[in-house]
């Protein structure tokens, strides 16, 4: 019994530390999670941690103030990524963006550096 208290405890934990970590999301940010993950995910998130992205990691610090840039943006697409205006409505496209303005910025990862050959300095 005591066994299962803990193995209970070791699944629950986790949840409970990250839905202290951020605040809650409101109506529309949940249903911009949701057709971002829908729809955007596959090229904006990692699907693992060995796999590149094909589209840039998108947070809250690129929106800050862009709000209508970036809701345009996901509308018409660009050359890389298809706009959005035929499979979602305004308030829709108004909601991802509000999901992403509460995405926090992605660490930073350090390309490896080459090794350097006989006779070069730094």
């Amino acid at each position: 019994m005591r066994h299962a208290w803990l193995f209970g405890f070791i699944l629950v934990a986790p949840s409970v530390a990250l839905a202290q970590a951020a605040p809650p999301l409101n109506d529309a940010q949940r249903q911009g999670e949701r057709l971002f993950t829908q729809s955007c995910a596959v090229c904006h998130l990692k699907p693992n941690l060995n796999a590149g992205l094909y589209g840039p990691a998108l947070y809250k610090g690129l929106i800050d103030g862009q709000e209508k840039p970036m809701a345009d943006l996901i509308a018409q697409g660009t050359d890389h990524m298809p706009g959005f205006r035929y499979t979602y409505d305004q308030r829709q496209i108004a909601a991802i963006v509000d999901y992403l303005k509460t995405l926090p910025e992605p660490p930073q990862i350090e390309a490896p550096k080459k090794p350097r050959g006989p006779g070069q300095v730094d």
